[in-house]
């Protein structure tokens, strides 16, 4: 009974947040595909505390219904990243991410719709089959979060303003989630079953409704093309170029430089900077000029003539908070910024 309390707390919230997704202005098209996904959750939760409470019930084809749901979860996963990461509305062809749920439901309508006196098909294979479907997508959903920072890292200097907690809790649970399911299937230990599943479901509709709405708006990332014949002969005046700016007009102090504004400076296309950038100094973008901002700020902080505190020479060397800032800098130096002044004073 104690699962049935939290189940229905869990379906409440869930029910709550959907809605207020559902109505959200920011990414409005990844926040509709969670909505709809958390309404599927408050279902599958509602109708699995009905069968806990009486598992005789009338609505028994609703809870059989349910059984099917969770072909539908790792799809989902996939195409909230997809959406939030790439701004790809949902057509139609994206059904073909449902057939697994169609598939398996469709053979079973008979149990479904009459579960009193017909039983499952296909249910000595349902566990493999589920488990290879679903997390094949939470794999892709997984791969497609790293491409996006990749990208990121690649097109944007600071990212401060950019953040994607939410998408990481999501990443968290979902491995977790699924985890607990694989492991209940192939080490069968008692009190460990479907039930502790849907424990950290329920916990998860909380803790992710709730972030998703305190999330900002985020702006998709096109990705840089490269012909298939690169000219690399013009890779070292590109890097000359660089030189230059880098030097005489240090565009690196400016925390809102990208990638596409410093090509167009450079006057270069952006993958032939981006090629560069990678080949000849095995680094992205954002390292790249993250890089140069230390170096500026390693002057500074030497300069025993200079009075700023290490806040100010963060934001005069182009980073937008002191946190990235001493990140950045221990990674470079493996010493903090305060240690390397106390080293010069």
């Amino acid at each position: 009974m104690s699962f049935t309390y939290v189940y229905i707390i869990g379906a409440a919230q869930g029910l709550v947040l959907a809605i207020a997704l559902w109505v959200k202005q920011d990414n409005v098209r990844s926040n509709r595909v969670l909505a709809v996904w958390l309404l599927c959750l408050v279902y599958d939760l509602t109708v699995k505390s009905i069968y806990l409470i009486n598992p005789s019930t009338p609505f028994l084809p609703a809870y059989i219904l349910a059984n099917f749901f969770p072909f539908l979860y790792g799809s989902f996963f996939y195409l909230y990243v997809r959406t939030i990461t790439l701004k790809r509305p949902l057509v139609w062809l994206d059904m073909v991410h449902f057939l697994g749920f169609i598939l398996m439901a469709g053979v079973n309508l008979h149990w479904i719709f009459n579960p009193w006196e017909d039983g499952p098909r296909g249910w000595v294979s349902f566990d493999l089959t589920l488990y290879l479907y679903s997390v094949s997508y939470v794999v892709a959903g997984l791969i497609s979060i790293r491409k996006y920072r990749r990208t990121l890292h690649q097109q944007q200097s600071n990212t401060d303003g950019i953040s994607l907690l939410w998408i990481d809790v999501m990443a968290y649970f979902q491995a977790l989630i699924w985890f607990i399911a694989v492991t209940q299937w192939l080490v069968p230990i008692k009190d460990y079953n479907v039930w502790v599943i849907y424990l950290a479901v329920a916990i998860w509709m909380t803790v992710m409704g709730y972030l998703a709405l305190l999330q900002q708006n985020i702006k998709p990332l096109q990705t840089i093309d490269a012909p298939k014949k690169v000219d690399n002969e013009r890779f070292p005046e590109v890097d000359t170029k660089l030189t230059q700016l880098m030097g005489e007009d240090r565009l690196f102090l400016d925390p809102t430089l990208n990638m596409g504004q410093l090509a167009k400076k450079s006057g270069y296309p952006e993958y032939l900077v981006s090629l560069v950038i990678n080949k000849m100094h095995q680094q992205t973008f954002r390292e790249y000029i993250n890089q140069l901002r230390i170096e500026a700020a390693v002057a500074m902080l030497q300069d025993t003539q200079n009075s700023d505190t290490i806040l100010d020479i963060a934001y005069a060397s182009g980073f937008t908070s002191k946190s990235t800032f001493n990140s950045a800098f221990k990674r470079l130096h493996d010493q903090t910024p305060s240690q390397l002044r106390q080293m010069h004073l």
